[in-house]
């Protein structure tokens, strides 16, 4: 098979989890496997565009139409009347606007300092992709902001900002002490979209960190474990079975027997 080019059999294609060539859906099984979570939080309530937490100003809502940073978990349809429609499509904003938190964020510690970031990028079919980001914090109502950084950027980029709890403080846009509204604006005449916002504490080198998704709860600082998935994969990418057998309970099997290296079990 001609990577990422399956005979053409009027059957679905998908990706493999692992090497994410395209593949036949029958082509691909399911399988449980085990993986390392490395350390993350997110003290939002909400990483991606939702009315109630985060609002956008000016721009104009043109809907769930971009591919976002993570392209290959959306998918288009048509319809009869040959219109196109997303499945898992990222929320898309046309024209100048700014994306603002609703809900402060906080308290934090004032010895500490703080990292936000999102993920930020133009629509595929944007003529000028080329866009300046400002991104900072703002009082409640958004009209009084304060940038604490900028970016000029021409395709998907991780904007951030870190800066001292106590700086940010001082700039007295808080309705609360040690509690903050975030912002991030765009100059752009074209389409473009904000997701995989992050807010985080204290991080080793102020960078951001890995993301994690926080979907109406913040995500409180963990640290790095170990995890159970399932995933869809290809026939390369099937791996060894990782849980051993062990004899202790296992009636028919002989209780002189060693444990069953886990490296002796395929799938």
């Amino acid at each position: 098979m001609t990577r990422n080019k399956p005979p053409a059999l009027a059957m679905q294609l998908d990706r493999c989890d692992v090497c994410g060539d395209k593949y036949h859906r029958a082509d691909l099984v399911r399988t449980q496997v085990e993986f390392l979570d490395v350390a993350a939080e997110n003290y939002l309530s909400y990483s991606s565009y939702d009315g109630t937490y985060w609002v956008v100003a000016i721009a104009e809502d043109t809907g769930t139409v971009s591919c976002g940073n993570r392209c290959d978990n959306v998918r288009t349809t048509l319809d009869s009347d040959n219109d196109i429609s997303y499945i898992n499509g990222v929320q898309t904003w046309t024209g100048l606007g700014a994306l603002r938190s609703t809900v402060e964020c906080g308290p934090f510690n004032s010895a500490h300092d703080v990292t936000f970031s999102a993920q930020v990028g133009p629509h595929e079919q944007n003529e000028d992709p080329e866009m300046t980001v400002s991104i900072g914090i703002a009082n409640s109502d958004g009209s009084v902001t304060q940038e604490i950084s900028s970016f000029t950027i021409k395709g998907t980029t991780r904007v951030w900002f870190n800066e001292e709890v106590a700086t940010l403080e001082a700039y007295g846009l808080g309705d609360t002490a040690y509690y903050f509204f975030f912002y991030i604006s765009i100059v752009n005449d074209g389409a473009w979209w904000i997701d995989e916002l992050q807010l985080e504490n204290n991080t080793v080198d102020g960078m951001p960190g890995n993301f994690t998704r926080a979907s109406g709860t913040a995500v409180d600082s963990y640290d790095e474990r170990i995890l159970m998935t399932s995933r869809k994969v290809c026939k390369n990418c099937a791996e060894y079975i990782l849980s051993k057998s062990e004899r202790f309970g296992r009636t028919e099997e002989s209780p002189i027997d060693e444990p069953v290296d886990s490296w002796a079990q395929e799938i």
